[in-house]
């Protein structure tokens, strides 16, 4: 990318608004969130109830998605990410004061609001950018969403080793709850609407799940991109909540080990993303997708079969080649170029309702893969999961390979 095109969007305000206030938040988010788990299990929860409190997180998501999407087609963009935000301030509170793991699930349910936001969201950064610069923008907030994690890992876990897990984790989320009050009035003030007021869509808005029957309507390679989003983000879902407690309690690693290891993992991802932008650009989405998710899917099966700091943190940063370039698909949605990709596909006039019909859609996939996680952890072994989220990532990589067409002049 050169540095006009650096400059372009640095001078578009959305850009700039999103870049700023999702830093701040996953830098503070990213600080704790590795040690969620670790936290749940400290207020006595098992591997399976860890993974049924996941579970309601991700059935909340998925109830949230479409109506965001709808109402942010029909009342604008910045309406609805203002309204998930301001949602969003009860969740940590919540955590802040929780004894027992039981009432972490309203916390649940109100984290799984922000789902009303990430089609309007995404809607809103691929209307803020040319449509043939979209990789490469969507990479540039990418980028500076992940200069934080360069720090986060090893902060954090000094954090826990310092502080213990529970006390730890409320200090962190003592400031997250004031950069939630900072980035809503920043949104309330500074963002600009990018949804035209003849272009929005008078739809009905139905909450329930007979909505998902407008996924008929999607082109073909949608429907490919949403099943391959659904696999992965079962796989994903399978193992991120069983990640950290695996490397502390089975692997016998300390907090600060695994931080360092993140470190150096959020440095390589974060110096391949403008590449990978420009890459998906000049090569095409698909290509660099399928050669991200190969790389990445590394990460997973190198958990199980590490059995030191040096050969667990080998084989991270060599899957951080591949999430570093774009074309993963993490919990709730994919890397930069898999945005592209998606937006790419789908009409401006309907682009935030029907991405949140696909997440939605992926949602219901990824519903039970918390609890499968948790169920294979305690009566299978703990290496289950990540072996059976390998062979379900192929399974999407090849789908891809195999069917997908993508139309990338649109």
């Amino acid at each position: 990318m050169s540095l006009q095109g650096v400059r372009e969007f640095f001078d578009n305000r959305n850009i700039v608004i999103i870049m700023v206030t999702q830093t701040l938040s996953m830098f503070l988010a990213w600080l704790w969130w590795p040690y969620k788990s670790l936290f749940i299990l400290e207020l006595g929860a098992t591997n399976e109830i860890l993974g049924l409190l996941v579970m309601v997180e991700t059935l909340g998501g998925m109830f949230f998605q479409i109506p965001g999407g709808v109402l942010a087609d029909r009342y604008g963009r910045k309406r609805v990410i203002i309204a998930s935000a301001i949602l969003g301030f009860g969740s940590p509170l919540i955590y802040l004061f929780a004894g027992d793991w039981i009432q972490l699930v309203p916390a649940m349910l109100l984290a799984s609001t922000a789902s009303l936001s990430r089609g309007a969201m995404n809607a809103l950064i691929a209307e803020s950018l040319p449509t043939d610069k979209r990789g490469a923008g969507f990479a540039a907030i990418s980028f500076v969403q992940k200069i934080p994690n360069v720090f986060t890992g090893i902060i954090g876990g000094v954090i826990m080793d310092h502080f213990g897990v529970i006390p730890g984790v409320r200090v962190v989320l003592t400031g997250v709850i004031g950069v939630s009050a900072l980035s809503v009035v920043i949104y309330w003030m500074f963002l600009e609407e990018t949804l035209l007021p003849e272009s929005r869509k008078d739809t009905k808005l139905e909450l329930n799940l007979g909505s998902i029957r407008e996924l008929g309507s999607m082109p073909r390679e949608a429907w490919v991109l949403t099943i391959v989003a659904g696999l992965s983000s079962f796989s994903v879902r399978m193992v991120f909540s069983f990640t950290v407690p695996y490397v502390i309690n089975i692997m016998g690693l300390s907090k600060t080990e695994y931080g360092a290891i993140s470190t150096v993992v959020s440095l390589v991802s974060m110096f391949l993303t403008l590449p990978g932008g420009v890459l998906s650009d000049r090569i095409g989405r698909k290509q660099t997708v399928v050669i991200s998710r190969v790389i990445a899917s590394l990460s997973t099966i190198g958990i199980p079969l590490s059995t030191s700091v040096l050969t667990l943190g080998a084989f991270r940063v060599t899957g951080s080649i591949g999430s570093g370039l774009g074309g993963t698909f993490m919990r709730v949605r994919g890397g930069p170029v898999w945005q592209a990709l998606v937006a790419d596909m789908t009409p401006a006039e309907g682009r935030a309702r029907m991405m949140g019909l696909m997440g939605t859609f992926v949602s219901i996939i990824g519903t039970p893969a918390s609890y499968v996680g948790g169920y294979l952890t305690d009566n299978v072994s703990p290496e289950a999961p990540f072996y059976v989220s390998f062979a379900l990532n192929t399974v999407g990589t090849l789908l891809i390979l195999l069917l997908l067409k993508p139309k990338e002049d649109t």
